[in-house]
């Protein structure tokens, strides 16, 4: 067992910040799905797997963002976070179901994780936090940070 998990359904938040984030393999599902096509799509059962997967983790990652927003001090960063993060509350949100297709709903999961992961390393690289649920960056993989704006 590699030591890894994620929690995809968790409505009360019980588990929310006493599991590691898994970042790698839900990177690489990330920018599998952002490779899609409308030709190589997988089945639709198989694409909303992956959303409820994506959705999942994003919720977590929003959780992670959400509390550590919390141990800033007031600055420009934290608000830009905060933009971030209602941002972030805004697409999780139920009635921002994609009405554009399974295909579109999926890539706008990835796009998600990926802007909440790039969010929670720009606040590591300014404001380190010790003894938290970090997020541990591979330095042969580098992410570019993406700010939430169409989804």
């Amino acid at each position: 067992m590699s030591g890894y998990y994620s929690v995809v359904h968790d409505p009360d938040g019980r588990l929310g910040h006493e599991l590691p984030l898994d970042r790698e393999p839900h990177l690489q599902l990330a920018a599998s799905v952002l490779a899609w096509t409308p030709d190589t799509v997988p089945p639709v059962a198989d694409t909303a797997l992956t959303v409820l997967e994506l959705t999942g983790h994003a919720r977590l990652l929003r959780d992670e963002l959400a509390d550590r927003i919390d141990r800033l001090p007031v600055c420009e960063l934290r608000q830009l976070l905060t933009y971030t993060l209602g941002e972030a509350e805004r697409r999780l949100s139920p009635a921002a179901t994609s009405p554009c297709g399974d295909l579109a709903h999926a890539q706008n999961r990835a796009r998600l994780v990926q802007a909440l992961y790039g969010a929670l390393d720009r606040m590591e690289a300014e404001h380190p936090v010790r003894g938290s649920c970090t997020h541990p960056r591979s330095g042969a993989q580098a992410h570019e940070t993406r700010t939430l704006t169409k989804g």
